[in-house]
């Protein structure tokens, strides 16, 4: 099921207007914030953890990424006359573990093709000087933009790149391949974060603090003594 921001925002917005009853306006601009800033947070903790794995949900393609030549010299390579880069700059991903961030693709325009092997810099162009990876193109991460490198020089073939991820700021990713994205179209979350993201919102940023209620009957049935979930903290 989708999810858009405008939804996140409106629910978190209302339930803070149903429990603090004050006349201090809250900035829509601000609540967003404080989702992207969540979000990226708890994806963060998530891809730290072993084995973990990511969820489509959270995945978002740039679309075809335009390439341009780049004189090898800006990086300090000696081995290369050029190299290729993405034309332009690429949003952030979520830090990994691995130093590669969390890319899930990196590869040509077309996505049936198989996908670049991606490195950290310095392993990237030390690599393909073997016997069978000579015409191997690696990806690497250097600055804010994507470059290319091989062997055998057929990485300056490629014109586009293909370039999925989990990005810190999916607003800016979903506008890399389409300008006119809006609130209210999908959000790359899910239930599971959703539901962590909006706690996390109303404990560190409303001044509420969610409670289980408490049954205080002996009744040996579940008679909860009030039915909010919500209260407000005590200064």
């Amino acid at each position: 099921m989708e999810t858009t921001l405008n939804e996140l925002v409106f629910e978190l917005m209302e339930l803070r207007r149903a429990f603090i009853k004050d006349t201090d306006p809250l900035s829509k601009r601000i609540v967003i914030d404080w989702v992207q800033s969540q979000r990226a947070r708890l994806l963060k903790q998530k891809f730290d953890k072993p084995f973990s794995s990511i969820d489509d949900n959270y995945v978002q393609s740039l679309g075809a990424i335009e390439m341009e030549k780049v004189s090898s010299n800006e990086l300090s390579i000696v081995d290369y006359t050029y190299m290729y880069r993405t034309a332009e700059d690429i949003p952030l991903t979520i830090e990994s573990l691995s130093g590669n961030g969390t890319f899930t693709r990196i590869g040509p325009a077309d996505r049936l093709a198989e996908h670049y092997t991606i490195k950290p810099y310095k392993e990237a162009i030390a690599s393909g000087y073997g016997k069978f990876n000579t015409n191997a193109i690696y990806a690497f991460v250097l600055g804010p933009r994507v470059y290319l490198t091989s062997k055998s020089g057929i990485h300056l073939g490629v014109k586009y790149l293909d370039i999925r991820g989990v990005f810190q700021n999916p607003i800016i990713a979903a506008r890399v391949s389409d300008a006119t994205w809006d609130y209210n179209d999908n959000y790359p979350i899910n239930k599971e974060i959703i539901d962590q993201l909006k706690v996390l919102i109303i404990n560190e940023k409303f001044g509420l603090t969610l409670v289980q209620p408490e049954d205080k009957t002996d009744n040996k049935e579940d008679n909860p003594e009030s039915n909010a979930n919500v209260q407000k903290r005590q200064a």
